[in-house]
């Protein structure tokens, strides 16, 4: 019998050939390779780590080797649930956690899911602990993780994709979420998953862990235009707004996410809308610390 360790250097090579480089989003320095599949180096660059570490998985090499880290070569590899599951056995001697189902599901309108479907622009629904419960495909279109990951925050601030995708990611990005998500543990003590959010996102990242507990940004919901990469073009930059709101009726827990590009607003207003009285803004102070 084959030790388990020998099991995942065959299952990772596996997996590895039989990629299509012409699916994957890499760096032109790789463009110059022939061959089929994908090498180490490749994979490390798409999971956000160092190809030696990459190296050690593969190699069965003991590591601790975090959830965030398993799902990112999960999803470089287009692994399915059941070749996702044998990844975390071999790698780490458990099953993985259960993929978020991503449906409608705790009480969300079918008028609710609907509007979110039919959005021209990328739209998604998520809770209180920012899980994801439903998005149409302009948003996955645009990030690919909510097929995956599921959960803003644990992508946003512990996910090395995040800090590829997103541009400015620690000052624009990193920092404002953490407070938001600061915010929330203040105000929903009692709620359960969104501990474990927390927890996910400082025990997945060094870089989210200092500054969820180091920063001293106070915001409640990030104001202006921001950046981020299309998942197939790193230099493809999206300068989008973010728009959010809650059903009249209906569990007051969810929320509706879109954004809308820049690019869209030069178009200007229709004529036949009126501009009504506008609220005062909100906005996201970084202080300084005394």
């Amino acid at each position: 019998m084959n030790h388990p360790q020998s099991d995942l250097t065959r299952l990772l090579r596996a997996w590895r050939r039989r990629v299509n480089r012409d699916e994957v989003d890499l760096p032109s320095r790789f463009n110059r390779r022939r061959k089929a599949g994908l090498t180490q180096e490749e994979v490390a660059d798409l999971v956000g780590v160092s190809p030696r570490w990459y190296n050690r998985l593969e190699t069965g090499a003991p590591g601790a080797y975090s959830d965030l880290f398993l799902d990112a070569v999960a999803e470089a590899l287009a692994l399915d649930d059941t070749e996702r599951h044998a990844l975390f056995v071999h790698a780490v001697g458990r099953q993985p956690q259960p993929r978020p189902h991503v449906l409608p599901s705790g009480g969300i309108s079918p008028h609710f899911a609907e509007l979110v479907r039919r959005q021209p622009l990328p739209a998604y629904i998520s809770d209180t602990a920012w899980d994801v419960h439903l998005y149409n495909d302009h948003a996955v279109g645009h990030m690919p993780w909510m097929k995956s990951v599921g959960n803003v925050m644990i992508w946003a601030l512990a996910h090395p994709q995040a800090r590829l995708q997103l541009v400015d990611w620690e000052t624009k990005w990193a920092r404002p979420m953490a407070a938001q998500l600061r915010a929330a543990a203040s105000q929903h003590k009692d709620n359960p998953r969104l501990a474990q959010v927390i927890r996910e996102v400082r025990e997945g990242s060094e870089e989210g862990r200092r500054i969820y507990d180091d920063d001293v940004t106070v915001c409640t919901h990030p104001k202006g235009a921001l950046r981020y990469r299309m998942p197939e073009s790193r230099s493809d930059e999206v300068e989008a707004v973010w728009l959010g709101f809650q059903p009249l009726a209906g569990p007051q827990s969810m929320h509706f996410i879109a954004w809308l590009p820049t690019d869209m607003l030069s178009l200007g207003a229709p004529s036949e809308l009126t501009t009504a009285i506008t609220p005062p803004s909100t906005t996201c102070a970084a202080q300084e610390a005394a």
